[in-house]
């Protein structure tokens, strides 16, 4: 089996209106899409943002039907502390073989909205990383921790910042992560968009000098042309921090796979 994207959307997502055709015709072994699942989302004037599970299962049948790819199911689930109920009992309705875990907004407002940028670094960062570990305690749904720098993507934090300010916290946060054997996601969107690869320079050998082996490529894609964005560049890095193989997860399973070469 080669490596697969496992962190793609669809119009099934609140913010794209990517086909699953397009993606699909670049000839794929295995397709997953992960759409978005945010509640009370700042982006859109805190509505409740659910992928439509009927209409999802209903498409992946027709497109069976026309193309030989093994299609999985997949969902980005956003957690804010005192939500948790809500998304178990939503999951627990209904089936995915991908849950990718991810912390996008507090309540207030997104990681990504434009106050962000008004507020010190720091205490955003602290906060951030806070609620990550404990949603890593509350929350135990999810196979892949996804950009774990997505509340820094505006806050031009260096890898000497984040090692000074955040070691322990992070620390703390990928131990929990490593003892719920999920996979560590890097995001290509960070890596490569948003100029965090530096970033990821300093959390992966942290990582593994905790114990973590498991690594998962995402490109983050909202259009189709981003499928696979930056696997050249981040499977290089984990080369460089002697990882050979990186992990996919199909339902209660998983398997380790070869990085890619291109």
């Amino acid at each position: 089996m080669n490596y697969y994207d496992q962190h793609l959307h669809t119009y099934l997502s609140f913010d794209s209106t990517e086909t699953f055709e397009n993606y699909l015709d670049k000839g794929l072994e295995i397709f997953v899409s992960t759409d978005h699942f945010d509640l009370k989302n700042p982006y859109t004037n805190f509505n409740d943002d659910v992928p439509d599970y009927e209409e999802y299962t209903k498409k992946l049948a027709e497109l069976s039907t026309k193309y030989e790819t093994k299609l999985l199911k997949g969902i980005e689930i956003g957690v804010v502390p005192g939500q948790e109920a809500a998304i178990m009992d939503f999951l627990s309705q209904r089936e995915y073989d991908v849950k990718i875990m991810s912390i996008h907004q507090n309540g207030k407002f997104d990681y990504m909205d434009p106050i962000v940028k008004t507020k010190p670094k720091l205490e955003v960062a602290k906060e951030y990383f806070e609620q990550m570990a404990q949603v890593l305690d509350s929350f135990p749904e999810g196979n892949i921790l996804a950009h774990f720098d997505y509340g820094l993507r505006q806050l031009e934090l260096s890898p000497k910042e984040l090692e000074e300010n955040f070691e322990p916290i992070l620390t703390e946060i990928f131990k929990k992560a490593i003892d719920r054997q999920m996979g560590f996601e890097l995001n290509a969107k960070s890596f490569v968009k948003y100029n965090n690869a530096e970033l990821y320079r300093y959390a992966v050998p942290l990582y593994i000098s905790l114990g973590g082996e498991l690594f998962t490529l995402g490109s983050d894609a909202h259009v189709a042309e981003d499928y696979r964005l930056g696997f050249s560049e981040m499977a290089d890095l984990l080369r460089a921090n002697q990882v050979k193989e990186l992990v996919v997860f199909q339902g209660k399973d998983k398997f380790m796979t070869e990085l890619p070469t291109a």
